[in-house]
């Protein structure tokens, strides 16, 4: 495993427009000794640096798109009405699966500084009489700049004025200090990414150790915050079985059902583009030796099917056996994998339907169910 070390930057390139900002100049106030470059408009992220340099950039903008979107999903797959926030693009980590390698193929980290027009988009977006599950972990890990950047400080004091909304901040890392210091808002869950810890240690590269996960998780709900854990990519190494059985009872020693809102499984895939590029960069890996993959319908390998759903009878399975009524979902499979495992689709079953209902939008990622595989 690589050795964990903090992220601090080299050099910070900032919009012109986005050097006024008032989230601009709080961030600068943290790095007086960094040198800084003005630019015009920041065009294209890539030019700045790469996966492979060794100096870390961060890049402030004031950003014209659009700040908060439905998440893309995978056609045919069900989807759970999530939206997510890109307020920061990158990371500090090195996980050999994570997509963002791929996606972004760059080494440096953006920050969207127009905070305001966050909000702006969040008042537009929210419909009466539904309730809006947001997240800001797609480009980012929600809260591993946390300690850099103090987002957490812009979002949690005003999330109050959005009742009929839900904020997941979902992490690798154990960055909740800033969290501790605000009494838990009723609509804000503090979610992480688990895995057995040697998994974490061959694949999830300078990620925070699974009881560090844990033990800020125990801290967040000390403070009367709600969690939700990910176990996602689910990796089918030899004993896999006993691993996550392990991590699944390490968890419930430390957090409490009452104390939990969600939990999703999802198992390992990739687009072909992903396994070139995670075989360039960890040439070292086993990630993609174990287990039989297939390509799915949205372009995807994962794991051959039959493999797949027992993978997840077993880990749902020991989530039962602690919480009968867990509101265990799948992040990205076929109707056809739910009526296999759980016996009915998620707005059938009570424990999970909160998580689907559609908010007002189709619940399916795609034109129609779909049954394959």
């Amino acid at each position: 495993m690589m050795h964990k070390t903090l992220y601090m930057p080299d050099r910070i390139i900032i919009e012109q427009s986005a050097l006024s900002l008032p989230y601009t100049q709080k961030i600068l106030g943290k790095f007086a000794n960094i040198p800084i470059e003005t630019v015009g408009r920041i065009h294209d992220i890539k030019k700045y640096s790469s996966n492979e340099s060794p100096e870390n950039v961060v890049l402030i903008t004031n950003y014209k798109g659009s700040l908060i979107k439905k998440c893309p999903g995978s056609s045919g797959v069900l989807c759970c009405n999530y939206y997510v926030a890109n307020l920061i693009n990158g990371c500090p980590f090195a996980c050999e699966y994570c997509i963002l390698q791929d996606y972004l193929n760059c080494g440096c980290v953006m920050v969207c500084s127009n905070i305001a027009t966050f909000f702006e988009e969040l008042r537009q977006v929210v419909k009466p009489g539904y309730i809006l599950r947001l997240g800001t972990g797609e480009l980012a890990d929600s809260l591993a700049f946390d300690y850099l950047f103090d987002l957490t400080d812009e979002l949690i004091p005003r999330m109050h004025e959005f009742p009929d909304v839900i904020l997941e901040l979902k992490t690798k890392s154990d960055c909740v200090k800033n969290i501790l210091k605000y009494d838990a808002p009723g609509n804000i869950v503090i979610a992480w990414s688990l895995n057995p810890q040697e998994l974490i240690d061959r694949y999830e590269h300078n990620a925070t150790p699974l009881r560090n996960r844990l033990n800020a998780a125990i801290s967040v709900v000390s403070k009367g915050y709600k969690t939700a854990f990910h176990f996602d990519p689910i990796i089918l190494v030899p004993g896999w079985e006993k691993l996550y059985k392990q991590v699944i009872d390490e968890l419930f020693a430390s957090v409490a059902p009452e104390h939990i809102s969600w939990i999703s499984l999802g198992g390992l895939r990739f687009m072909p583009s992903l396994k070139r590029v995670s075989m360039d960069r960890f040439p070292q890996t086993d990630m993609f030796s174990y287990g039989e993959f297939v390509m799915c319908k949205d372009g995807k390998f994962r794991y051959f099917y039959p493999m797949r759903r027992d993978m997840y009878r077993t880990v749902a399975g020991y989530i039962h056996e602690y919480y009968p009524s867990a509101p265990v979902y799948f992040c990205m499979e076929s109707p056809k994998m739910w009526n296999d495992v759980f016996g009915a689709l998620p707005t059938r079953i009570s424990d999970i339907s909160h998580v689907y209902d559609p908010y007002p939008y189709d619940a399916i990622c795609g034109t129609k169910f779909q049954d394959g595989n």
